[in-house]
């Protein structure tokens, strides 16, 4: 493992620390039965009447477990506020209990919100709104530059997981899923509510290691059904691998993966540039060296952040109407 690489538990850990508030509010964007999804909105300390563009941040967490309080760091908080952008941070359903086109679903619908009512009520700029996301949420807003309407100005994806769905490492056909992991999918559709998002005896850890030991982690998001014939959770795979998707009007997107991931093989974020390459979409590969999974989590270094997670905010304002920096209270600074 990297020097920064923690294991699945340990980043979820100490993202429950470090994504710490400043007086942000949350709101309810949409109801489902007894389940309430919400966004966590952090404002940037400012008077100017310019309307403030949307930094719309997507957890992580192997699409099990995670919430919206772990999407960005405080460090990262501070970055973005620095620049006058209000940050948007989403809940979503939750696999077992939800399939990957449910929480895509989510995120659209909280997209929407973001940009109609949360906009009118903030002044927020709709028209200029960049998707952001680690790990599971590096793959939904990877997934963002296809699947959203209208689609965002800006994606950046951090190690995404998985650009390309059909890769064996996510998804291999050759062996039979197992009974035990169709009964712990079965036996999880409980409310998301129900478990701690930052606990790591939270049984979704668990389903989460399997399915990823047994590359069956694509069966899981695509279907609960031991019997789904092989060629039907193959189509919906594809149609979730942003990589096999990309079209000339893609939004540009700024990827960043460690050469010590052991969680998610870089090879994930160099088959998404290849596909952006051919299609000539702008974008940035940052392949970073000594590193693994969540390196910009657990309080990077100065070089580190200024090298490897900086230029991914630096490289979307050009598509989001920056305005001059100022100063935050109560924030990690280097």
């Amino acid at each position: 493992m990297g020097k920064y690489t923690p294991s699945l538990i340990i980043h979820f850990v100490f993202l429950a620390v470090l994504a710490v508030a400043t007086d942000p509010t949350v709101y309810t964007y949409k109801t489902i039965g007894n389940l309430s999804l919400q966004a966590i909105v952090y404002l940037p300390n400012t008077t100017s009447s310019t309307k403030l563009p949307i930094f719309f941040a997507i957890h992580g967490g192997g699409y099990l477990i995670g919430s919206k309080t772990e999407a960005v760091t405080a460090q990262e908080i501070a970055e973005i506020l620095s620049r006058n952008w209000a940050i948007v941070s989403i809940d979503y359903r939750l696999n077992p209990a939800a399939l990957i086109e449910e929480m895509v679903q989510d995120m659209q619908d909280a997209y929407t919100w973001a940009r109609t009512d949360l906009a009118s009520q903030l002044n927020l700029d709709p028209d200029h709104v960049t998707v952001f996301g680690g790990s599971a949420g590096g793959g939904l807003s990877i997934l963002a530059g296809y699947k959203l309407t209208p689609r965002p100005q800006a994606v950046i994806s951090f190690y995404p997981y998985f650009t390309n769905w059909t890769d064996p490492v996510a998804y291999s056909p050759k062996k039979r899923v197992r009974a035990a992991l169709v009964f712990a999918a079965n036996n999880l559709r409980q409310n998301i509510s129900e478990y701690d998002s930052s606990d790591p005896k939270d049984p979704r850890v668990a389903l989460f290691t399997e399915a990823q030991k047994e590359q069956k982690s694509g069966w899981l998001i695509a279907t609960h059904d031991r019997d789904t014939p092989t060629d039907e959770i193959m189509a919906k795979l594809r149609d979730f691998s942003a990589a096999e998707n990309v079209d000339s009007n893609f939004p540009p997107t700024y990827l960043a993966h460690g050469l010590k991931d052991k969680l998610v093989p870089y090879s994930q974020s160099q088959q998404m540039a290849a596909s952006l390459q051919a299609k000539g979409i702008k974008h940035v590969l940052d392949l970073v060296p000594g590193v693994g999974h969540g390196f910009d989590m657990l309080n990077p270094d100065a070089d580190l952040w200024k090298f490897h997670v900086v230029p991914a905010f630096d490289f979307i304002s050009q598509f989001m109407k920056s305005t001059e920096k100022t100063t935050q209270k109560g924030f990690i600074s280097i």
